[in-house]
């Protein structure tokens, strides 16, 4: 619980009133592809959210393939997300790395923490040297919502 604790009073984050209940978002998952229908490539974004309770929940927002939006309320294991943030606080990443560029593929955005210090990285298909534990962690959340 005093990680959880932690990274609550560190994070100034986006919020959210979810049942009555005001949550703050500590971390983003946003995906997109450049190859497929519209609904396969439109971007696809994870929200996680800490209540005030403490407690973790995610939002998964995507389209349909009919273009309309779809949200998805899921619970989140807090111990995974407390290694994910674990990793996340000891990590030691380049600042300017070499990018990856390419036709196919998609980009990949991992945000963590919101209004009062936002970390955002974003990279193309295949992670830039040095930022391989960032696409771990995103695949980690992204394949736990949406294993397809």
């Amino acid at each position: 619980m005093l990680f959880k604790l932690f990274i609550h009073g560190r994070f100034g984050y986006g919020l959210c009133l979810q049942g009555g209940i005001m949550a703050e978002r500590i971390l983003r998952v946003k995906w997109e592809g450049t190859y497929g229908t519209p609904h396969e490539t439109a971007p696809k974004r994870i929200d996680v959210f800490v209540d005030k309770k403490g407690d973790y929940f995610a939002k998964y927002i995507r389209l349909s393939e009919y273009q309309g939006r779809i949200a998805t309320r899921i619970e989140v294991d807090s111990d995974e997300l407390d290694e994910m943030f674990e990793t996340l606080s000891t990590l030691s990443i380049p600042a300017f790395p070499i990018p990856n560029i390419g036709c196919d593929g998609g980009y990949t955005e991992l945000e963590v923490g919101g209004y009062t210090g936002l970390s955002h990285f974003r990279w193309w298909s295949v992670p830039p040297d040095g930022w391989e534990v960032l696409d771990e962690i995103a695949g980690k959340i992204i394949n736990k919502v949406d294993p397809l």
